[in-house]
């Protein structure tokens, strides 16, 4: 294995690169599709769904659910080629997934089917507060929405993760009396640490402190207990932990919740003025449903880089607490690396790359910060 000057592999950096270049294709193709898709449904395609959807004569209520049903898969129908190259094939191809078609298939089934209930229930809900409150009902839909994340982010890690993969009490007494240690060093309570059996789908290795409150545990992938030393997974966990220690997920949620009260209105306010000039026959009409989400995407897409830088500086702090909690930059820089070569991640993008598709620092920049440490030897 050749390395560069920054420990990562060589090979499997160009590997990664190949692989960024790909993706970067099929995004630029998939969301063009995507608006062609969108430009359709809003001039004309969700009105004539609407009016086929009447045309059977069952009660409003059926209507609607038929409705969003319908528009759900062909959406979904639409995006599936791409999910299916960017999500099973590639993964296949460059060594990152171990999960068969089948499998892929199946965890596909359920992540359409939480997709579809959660489309029908959302669209059923907004439309009724369209009609019930056309001045406010983007406000309505901002606290019900801020009140499903909190209980979403509570089930997330004993309902939705279980869903796909399989979870167990870390069984090393040793490791999980370190992870432990750790865990009260950093001034952060769990409830457990957990191995997550990752291998069983991806190569991929990951650590994280899911849940809140009751629920809050760390998680670790069989992958990276496999693969990585155990003073290397310290420090990623370490990393982790300070997520917690300084609010992160707190302050993300604070953030996007005022970022998502400044898009819904936006864009409540844009829709109350064109919805009639798109046919669209009341504020509550389900046909008015795509041109909603077209101008919600259309507002949020210019915040996408800020998230993003914001995103990077949090993490930043999260390595630079690793490094002082472990005090071990050495494990801290190989555990980069082997992350980066093992995920297949570019270690040095492109400027507008960082810019446009980074929510972590790049892996060289991770690397140089280990080394810089005061901890570092000379």
């Amino acid at each position: 294995m050749s390395v560069d000057a920054w420990g990562f592999d060589v090979g499997r950096q160009a590997t990664a690169r190949r692989l960024r270049s790909l993706r970067i294709r099929l995004s630029a193709i998939r969301s063009a599709v995507a608006a062609a898709l969108t430009v359709a449904l809003v001039f004309g395609g969700a009105g004539a769904l609407r009016d086929w959807v009447l045309s059977l004569h069952v009660p409003s209520w059926a209507a609607t659910v038929t409705f969003l049903a319908a528009l759900f898969a062909l959406v979904t129908s639409v995006d599936l080629p791409f999910r299916y190259v960017g999500g099973h094939r590639w993964e296949r191809a460059f060594g990152l997934s171990s999960q068969p078609f089948a499998g892929w298939l199946k965890d596909l089934a359920k992540s359409s089917g939480l997709g579809l209930g959660a489309t029908v229930a959302v669209g059923y809900v907004l439309l009724w507060l369209l009609a019930t409150w056309p001045t406010w009902w983007w406000l309505a839909a901002w606290m019900m929405s801020l009140a499903v994340s909190v209980v979403l982010a509570f089930l997330a890690p004993i309902v939705l993760v279980p869903l796909f993969y399989r979870f167990r009490p870390l069984e090393d007494p040793d490791l999980r009396a370190r992870f432990e240690s750790l865990a009260a060093q950093a001034k952060v309570p769990i409830v457990g640490v957990f191995e997550l059996r990752a291998s069983e789908k991806t190569r991929r290795s990951n650590a994280a402190v899911m849940g809140l409150g009751r629920t809050r545990r760390v998680v670790v992938t069989d992958t990276l207990l496999r693969e990585f030393r155990p003073e290397e997974v310290e420090t990623v966990l370490a990393h982790e932990l300070a997520h917690q220690k300084f609010l992160d997920p707190l302050r993300g949620f604070v953030l996007g919740s005022v970022t998502s009260l400044v898009v819904l209105a936006v864009a409540a306010w844009i829709y109350g003025i064109l919805y009639s000039s798109f046919g669209i026959r009341s504020m509550s009409d389900m046909a008015g449903l795509p041109v909603l989400a077209a101008l919600l995407g259309l507002v949020s897409l210019p915040l996408r880089p800020l998230e993003l830088w914001w995103s990077r500086a949090r993490e930043s702090r999260a390595d630079r607490f690793s490094l002082e909690l472990t005090h071990d930059p050495a494990n801290f820089a190989t555990a980069m690396a082997k992350l980066h070569d093992q995920n297949l991640g570019v270690a040095d993008p492109k400027p507008w790359e960082k810019w446009l598709f980074y929510s972590h620092p790049p892996g060289r920049e991770r690397v140089e910060l280990a080394r810089s440490n005061p901890a570092s030897p000379a």
